[in-house]
């Protein structure tokens, strides 16, 4: 109830035929600013009630005792009126009077003649503790209502939760379905990978592609960010390489036509959104490799017989990420392989992971420790990998995503 509700002239009606008794009544009640209006019998009482909810009844029982029963009755059994206090008005008192009024469903008892005091006592108790009943009555009601908004937004809430879900599900299908659903066939050359997204969906993306029968190129790419906003730019990524002709330019050359392309695409959202990437050839027959890298970790040389893992270019070696300049330069190095020789390409969601205590496992640890499995198969190590680092932080649950693609000689 507002204040200016509890503020407001209370209604008093009184059940009466004594017309002496509601000039005695109004004078005293006027007091207390009360309005008073009178009535007689059950049904005009009932239809006043109905017509102007009282804040309290006086209800005169001398005559017709039958008539306070019904009326009391009928007001209890409403939820409205539920709550509306009930004065008796009768000649007699005592503890058998007070008792019988309880029990009709009335509230309390005055006797004739009005005491002042004893009345405007019984009439504010009675009027307060409607003010409150109303005013808890309204707050749950005001409950109800925000219980009803809320399980209106929670039901909002779960169905989209559901579509979010069944369209991250989609998106993480769709997803997979641009990464290499097979590998093409290369002389001396064998291929394993592992990719394995943060989120339902992520920011890294790869290809391996059959150039001939003894070439194969390998493009790795990581996309600034995580979530749907990577994994949509991953689908452009890709896009824009399968639209290059890698077979007659090097690493360096594919780089920068992707360059190109991506810049195009993305305009003015570069270099805000960008992507570093590593591209490589391999030749089976040569057991040759050719490599350029964009802002990208460079893969690792993996020798069994030499039981080293080394990186195939120097940090001052690799050009700046795709996205950022309009005309970079991507240096391409070559390396001669061996038979029973790995190359291992990454993105930094393997070795940019944190333990417990915040210390990071980091490049350096990652290549030490390449180099002590160089004896495993492609397939194994991968796993090996992943396995380690999960040890180390304590978890399998990743902040990045993380791609592994490794090539093997024969």
């Amino acid at each position: 109830m507002s204040t200016a509700q509890s503020r407001r002239p209370k209604k008093v009606l009184v059940v009466t035929d004594t017309p002496e008794d509601v000039e005695i009544l109004r004078r005293q009640l006027g007091e207390a600013g009360c309005d008073l209006e009178q009535t007689w019998g059950v049904q005009a009482a009932l239809r006043a009630i109905e017509q102007n909810p009282p804040d309290l009844v006086l209800l005169d029982m001398t005559n017709q005792e039958s008539d306070g029963v019904e009326l009391c009755g009928t007001l209890r059994s409403r939820p409205e009126t539920v709550a509306t206090p009930v004065i008796v008005i009768s000649e007699r008192t005592g503890v058998e009077q007070g008792q019988q009024v309880l029990d009709i469903g009335a509230d309390g008892l005055i006797c004739r003649p009005f005491e002042p005091v004893e009345l405007l006592t019984r009439v504010r108790t009675l009027l307060r503790m409607k003010d409150l009943h109303d005013r808890i009555a309204e707050q749950n009601r005001q409950f109800m209502e925000a219980n009803e908004r809320l399980d209106l937004l929670n039901q909002e809430l779960t169905i989209r939760n559901r579509e979010l879900e069944q369209g991250l599900a989609m998106a993480h299908r769709l997803q997979e379905a641009l990464m290499p659903q097979h590998y093409p066939h290369v002389k001396n050359v064998g291929f394993s990978h592992k990719y394995t997204p943060a989120e339902a969906i992520g920011g890294d993306v790869f290809q391996i592609i059959g150039v001939d029968e003894n070439r194969a190129a390998i493009f790795i790419a990581d996309v600034s960010g995580h979530g749907v906003r990577a994994a949509i730019v991953t689908s452009i990524v890709k896009t824009v390489i399968d639209y290059i002709n890698v077979a007659d330019k090097s690493p360096s050359d594919v780089l920068k036509d992707f360059n190109s392309r991506f810049r195009s695409v993305l305009g003015p959202m570069t270099p805000q959104i960008y992507a570093t990437a590593a591209f490589m050839i391999v030749d089976g027959h040569r057991r040759r490799l050719s490599l350029a890298c964009a802002g990208h970790p460079a893969p690792l040389h993996v020798s069994k017989r030499k039981a080293t893992a080394e990186p195939l270019m120097d940090i001052d070696h690799t050009g700046p990420a795709l996205g950022f300049l309009s005309d970079p330069e991507y240096p391409t190095v070559e390396c001669e392989l061996e038979a029973g020789d790995i190359v291992l390409g990454f993105t930094d969601g393997i070795f940019e992971v944190l333990s417990k205590d915040d210390e990071m496992f980091g490049l350096q640890r990652l290549q030490r420790l390449v180099a002590s499995h160089t004896r495993l198969v492609p397939r194994d190590l991968i796993q090996r990998l992943i396995s380690e680092t999960n040890e180390f932080m304590g978890t399998t649950r990743r902040p990045d995503d993380v791609c592994l693609v490794a090539v093997e000689l024969y």
